[in-house]
């Protein structure tokens, strides 16, 4: 028995699904009248002005804020059906492998799960970690539910879902700096493993 955790933006899909969704829920028009905003805090984050889960809010909140929780829940449902076509086929192998041998899989995304979950549980896969929002009253407020799900806080989700991970062979398939922290627990890691396939 085996354990795998897949990144998902540019290891399972070939883009970032958040502009990707942003775009899609709320137009092209409103995406790129915030454009300078989000430029301007990406910079703010890189140059260490503002925390990377600080800016990240900021972005999404800019976005999301005042959305009625069902509106959400549909703009994630009719993004999730268009996920199959940005899959990478060696990305979709990999984890069907995975399944034939009866290993656990699980996604740990810096994104949200809300637009990961339903194509997830198309495909088998029931346990998606990520960064949450926050709804009050069926609102969503602008602000995180969680911490910002990348670095030691993947390592964190890792550890609530296998606690006794360190007991089975961990594959980690990831992309990015966010997933340094995962891949150098791996028993076998796998840096952008599916991209050049």
């Amino acid at each position: 028995m085996a354990i795998a955790i897949f990144d998902f933006d540019g290891t399972i899909i070939s883009r970032d699904s958040l502009p990707d969704f942003l775009i899609q829920a709320c137009g092209r028009k409103a995406f790129l009248l915030r454009l300078p905003w989000i430029i301007l805090l990406k910079g703010a984050a890189l140059t260490g002005i503002l925390s990377t889960h600080r800016a990240k809010e900021l972005v999404i909140s800019s976005f999301l804020r005042g959305m009625k929780a069902e509106d959400f829940h549909q703009a994630c449902l009719k993004y999730a059906s268009r996920i199959p076509a940005f899959v990478y086929p060696a990305a979709l192998k990999e984890i069907r492998r995975h399944q034939e041998e009866g290993n656990k899989i699980a996604i740990i995304s810096a994104s949200v799960p809300d637009w990961i979950r339903p194509w997830a549980q198309t495909i088998g896969i029931r346990l998606v970690e990520g960064t949450g929002l926050e709804i009050r009253g069926q609102i969503l407020t602008g602000r995180f539910s969680t911490p910002n799900c990348k670095g030691s806080e993947k390592v964190r989700r890792l550890r609530q879902l296998y606690p006794d991970f360190a007991s089975e062979t961990l594959h980690v398939y990831g992309d990015s700096s966010g997933d340094k922290e995962l891949l150098a627990l791996a028993d076998v890691p796998h840096y952008k493993p599916f991209n050049n396939k």
